[in-house]
């Protein structure tokens, strides 16, 4: 498995908009209901383009033999007194590669961009009881709280999110 740091989503595109798809149609609260059209997944990665241009925002890609696997983004504070901190986002694993150590791997490589940004404080948010909640605290994550409430999932039950944070050494 190969895990880059990418500037420009083009030559990913229908790729990334694959893997969204296919992620929330498995269930992952990653801001999306099932079934996401075609459309709205574009758009969304198009959003992500404008951040990655300006700087803001960072992402990895991993993939294997050219099939990309999964990817995960850094939203960089900006604000003066937040440039120590970012945001998680995103963390996206396609249905077939997960229980690989995908996950894992992205996460580790997140976490070195991150700090070769000059960050020490991630943040992240995910739904309670996720999987990914799991793996945050496997991570090395402290769960800072639960906000009840949070997300509406996609047969409309509100659930709640717990927020994570890491200091980066």
């Amino acid at each position: 498995m190969k895990i880059e740091p990418i500037e420009s989503l083009k030559p990913h595109l229908p790729a990334l908009q694959k893997l969204l798809i296919d992620t929330v149609a498995d269930g992952a609260s990653i801001g999306f209901h099932a079934p996401l059209p075609e459309e709205d997944a574009a758009a969304y990665w198009h959003a992500v383009e404008r951040q990655l241009a300006d700087g803001s925002k960072l992402m990895l890609v991993a993939s294997e033999s050219g099939t990309v696997l999964g990817t995960v983004q850094l939203a960089l504070e900006m604000r003066p007194n937040g440039r120590h901190r970012a945001e998680v986002q995103k963390l996206m694993v396609a249905p077939a590669a997960r229980g690989k150590g995908t996950a894992k791997a992205l996460m580790a490589a997140l976490e070195q961009a991150a700090h070769d940004a000059g960050r020490t404080l991630l943040v992240l948010d995910t739904r309670r009881g996720d999987i990914a909640d799991g793996l945050y605290e496997r991570l090395g994550y402290t769960r800072a709280g639960i906000i009840p409430d949070y997300v509406i999932d996609t047969g409309g039950v509100v659930t709640d999110t717990c927020i994570f944070y890491k200091h980066l050494k």
